[in-house]
């Protein structure tokens, strides 16, 4: 059975915008319920982008500029920018705090590339914050959204 070539593009397309519209609604909800953190990482990112990947599920890109998070549904690109990629197993093990980033780095289940000095920065921010995540009810129910979306 042939793919059509084009038809596969716009699924992926439509993955792809979907998993950005998910990962901004999360972040619009880390920004309401927790202004001053948000503010804090903002501040610590600016300027600052990478493409980010759930592996079969689509990819997106984040930046920060201008004091918000900007989530775009297709990767941007370039030698300068950060790299991330994660089954949505993983993810989901990590909200819920069945493991942690590190782990699954070194299980081979989450892939990041950005500078040594960015990778400790932003894991320290997880490592920061990751409990007001946890008890978010509007993230959970985000996450939840998006196990029923990866199935």
């Amino acid at each position: 059975m042939s793919v059509d070539p084009e038809s596969e593009r716009e699924n992926a397309a439509e993955s792809d915008e979907r998993l950005a519209r998910l990962a901004q609604r999360a972040v619009t909800a880390f920004r309401e319920e927790n202004s001053e953190a948000y503010e804090e990482l903002v501040r610590a990112f600016d300027g600052r982008a990478a493409d980010l990947a759930v592996f079969g599920h689509g990819r997106f890109n984040v930046a920060v500029r201008d004091g918000e998070v900007v989530v775009a549904p297709h990767p941007r690109g370039g030698g300068d920018i950060a790299r991330g990629a994660i089954y949505p197993e993983t993810l989901m093990a990590i909200a819920e705090g069945r493991t942690t980033p590190l782990e699954a780095h070194f299980k081979g289940d989450l892939i990041a590339r950005a500078p040594s000095a960015d990778l400790h920065l932003a894991y320290g921010y997880f490592v920061k914050f990751a409990d007001r995540a946890l008890r978010s009810e509007r993230l959970r129910e985000l996450l939840e959204e998006f196990r029923r979306q990866v199935g």
